[in-house]
């Protein structure tokens, strides 16, 4: 009988708990909603499409920063910036990536392409998400640059997502890991992808929709 009473007992409780939850919710479902899941960067973003010709155009306007009487610098859009310069990163993505494009928000660099979730790692790493996922999935990137070095800039990884779901860290640092890059040295922060960059380039910025790269000077 002190079985019974003892399973009602649970069973009481376990339906006071959902009945509290649930006049609850609007306290606790918007924190836990944004553990997971990420919202869009902005909506009215101005996605542009990843091209060979986005990265011809690149290589020709860096190639007058070395001419001698060339600009200080130029303005890259920034599909021509991941076309040309951004292959490193873009490898976080996989061989099989569709429909590659670019976007600029504020100071931040956003790529995007569908993928398919085992060309990120081990489906394992992504925890519960795993199970969600299934084929390709669309995915955003979104980081900050800066320089490194001489030849060397870094992409800050501050927003990495599959289908609007927020992709832990540790998956994160393992993808940025195995993409990596021979010329890697300890300047690189352990969250950013190191991009190579022209001798005839001292400086990059994002600013106003581009990518501003500056002339190096001798």
């Amino acid at each position: 009988m002190f079985g019974c009473l003892s399973r009602i007992g649970c069973l009481v409780l376990i339906a006071l708990a959902c009945v509290g939850g649930w006049y609850t919710k609007d306290l606790w479902y918007p924190r836990v909603r944004a553990l997971v899941v990420a919202e869009p960067p902005v909506r009215s973003l101005t996605w542009m499409p990843i091209t060979k010709d986005a990265a011809d155009r690149a290589t020709a306007k860096i190639a007058k920063l070395s001419e001698r009487n060339g600009p200080v610098f130029t303005d890259l859009t920034p599909s021509e910036f991941a076309a040309r310069v951004m292959m490193p990163a873009m490898k976080m993505l996989g061989t099989s990536a569709g429909d590659p494009e670019a976007a600029i928000h504020g100071d931040t660099l956003f790529v995007r392409a569908n993928v398919a979730l085992t060309e990120l790692g081990d489906p394992k790493s992504f925890g519960p998400l795993a199970s969600m996922l299934d084929g390709k999935q669309p995915v955003v990137i979104g980081g900050w640059l800066d320089v490194a070095g001489r030849g060397v800039a870094q992409y800050h990884v501050v927003l990495f997502t599959v289908k609007e779901l927020k992709i832990p860290g540790a998956a994160v640092a393992k993808i940025i890991a195995r993409v990596g890059m021979k010329a890697r040295t300890e300047v690189i922060d352990a969250s950013a992808v190191a991009l190579p960059l022209a001798a005839t380039v001292a400086d990059v910025r994002v600013t106003k929709g581009h990518v501003v790269l500056y002339k190096a000077v001798p």
